[in-house]
């Protein structure tokens, strides 16, 4: 289990890593991002965790580490209330899901406090739905800012949003 983030990083970089996603909604508006190396640490949780290998490092720091073995899953349990982020673990591999099979993914339009104002979703099993936070920058870009994991009130999060189809995706 302790090379099992190695192994995650690895997938990112065969999957998700330079790949730009865009997605048209049927609202009419069209977001475009793509997964960069110092989004993964923070879609993990990673940064939050009191880990003296954590403390002050960037997000590009963060990833090294997790790349090279440095940053292990046994260090992420070692830590008491560490089952959010061990919960993004385990479904981060679910991003590939979401971004590469846009008819098995479901949208919401978010109003509400979320920093988010798209979340793309897989509601596949009754008891979790695991949730990409898509926020909008100052300049106007669009980026990946959460993945949330509910399995308990799953739905909390989709709950009287406005929900909408995606018209076309593609992966570039």
């Amino acid at each position: 289990m302790s090379d099992y983030l190695q192994r995650l990083i690895e997938d990112y970089e065969r999957d998700l890593m330079g790949n730009v996603y865009t997605f048209v909604f049927s609202n009419h508006e069209e977001i475009l991002f793509e997964i960069k190396k110092q989004n993964v640490p923070h879609l993990l949780g990673i940064g939050r965790l009191p880990l003296r290998q954590v403390r002050g490092r960037f997000a590009n720091e963060l990833y090294a580490l997790l790349k090279n073995g440095s940053l292990t899953l046994d260090h992420v349990i070692s830590v008491p209330k560490h089952k959010e982020v061990y919960k993004k673990i385990m479904n981060f591999n679910h991003l590939i899901t979401i971004l590469h099979c846009g008819d098995t993914v479901k949208v919401v339009k978010r109003i509400g406090t979320l920093k988010s104002s798209y979340l793309l979703y897989l509601d596949h099993q009754p008891n979790e739905i695991i949730h990409l936070g898509v926020a909008q920058d100052e300049a106007g870009g669009w980026y990946p800012e959460s993945l949330l994991v509910l399995q308990r009130n799953v739905t909390a999060y989709i709950d009287d949003q406005i929900p909408l189809e995606i018209v076309d995706f593609k992966v570039m």
